[in-house]
């Protein structure tokens, strides 16, 4: 949530309307795909850090496990026990890392047509939800999206743990200069110099930007990530009436992919049209560009 809100009660608003799934997720806007992990042969499929058999393994999945895939990303090339070749790894935000897509049965023998790169060799494209039982999680869109923006700019976010991601955050909102163990009620949200400050932690320096959304779009077309501030009620996959914060993480297809930290956890495929009625609205019309 952003800066400024006096009212308690639209401060909670966000929180209940993800807990009850008031309007969110809106079907067929999210870049999302189903896959069933398969041919492990019972050893069971397991999850990566990146995506490569050498990095840091996260647990097993099984077969005949559902999953949900965000994006994908050219990776380490894996045979399947079935001598099925391929160097393709899919990302699943519920379980923090990649599977190799020998593995998953998704339908296509490639590629997911509709799905997004996962930010190729430079960065990924993960998206992470402010909701994760912290004192300051209805107030969190600031701190997740500077993870968020991070990790599409190919940084590691200091205390990052895809399996804990409440750690990058808390550690977000304490480079912004708050407390992250308790909720100070005469602080509601944070701003854009918040923002700028916790990736200048991170070794990023930062632009930001006022009324000048061409400016602030054109930034995300030339490969780099921007937090945009905005209203979510312009937001087809929300509606809530929250300024806001999100990662604008990249550029696709004519579309622009979005990080909500505060909707599903999938990275949503969007419209300049879209992306400038959030942004023109109080509280909003600014970017902070990586």
């Amino acid at each position: 949530m952003r800066s400024r809100i006096a009212a308690t009660a639209v401060r909670l608003l966000l929180v209940l309307a993800v807990v009850l799934g008031v309007g969110v997720g809106t079907a067929g806007v999210a870049a999302a795909a189903p896959a069933t992990v398969g041919n492990t042969d019972g050893d069971g499929l397991t999850i990566r850090s990146a995506p490569t058999t050498s990095s840091a393994g996260l647990g097993l999945v099984w077969d005949g496990q559902a999953v949900d895939i965000s994006c994908q990303a050219v990776g380490q090339s894996v045979t399947n026990t079935r001598g099925f070749t391929s160097n393709l790894w899919d990302y699943v935000p519920a379980l923090g890392g990649y599977l190799a897509d020998a593995y998953m049965a998704t339908g296509h023998d490639y590629r997911i047509p509709g799905v997004p790169d996962c930010g190729g060799s430079s960065g990924q494209y993960v998206p992470v939800s402010q909701f994760q039982g912290q004192p300051n999680q209805g107030e969190d869109c600031g701190p997740t999206s500077v993870v968020t923006a991070l990790l599409a700019a190919g940084v590691t976010p200091r205390s990052w743990n895809a399996s804990n991601p409440v750690l990058a955050i808390n550690r977000a909102r304490s480079d912004m200069g708050y407390d992250p163990t308790w909720n100070d009620p005469n602080k509601f949200g944070t701003n854009e110099t918040d923002v700028r400050n916790a990736l200048a932690a991170n070794g990023v320096s930062a632009t930001v930007v006022f009324n000048d959304i061409d400016r602030v779009l054109s930034h995300v077309r030339s490969g780099r990530p921007v937090v945009l501030a905005g209203n979510m009620k312009d937001l087809p996959w929300s509606g809530q009436s929250v300024p806001h914060f999100l990662t604008v993480a990249g550029y696709e297809g004519g579309q622009y992919l979005v990080l909500d930290p505060a909707s599903d956890t999938v990275v949503y495929r969007t419209s300049a049209a879209v992306l400038t009625a959030y942004w023109n609205n109080e509280l909003g019309r600014a970017g902070v560009m990586l």
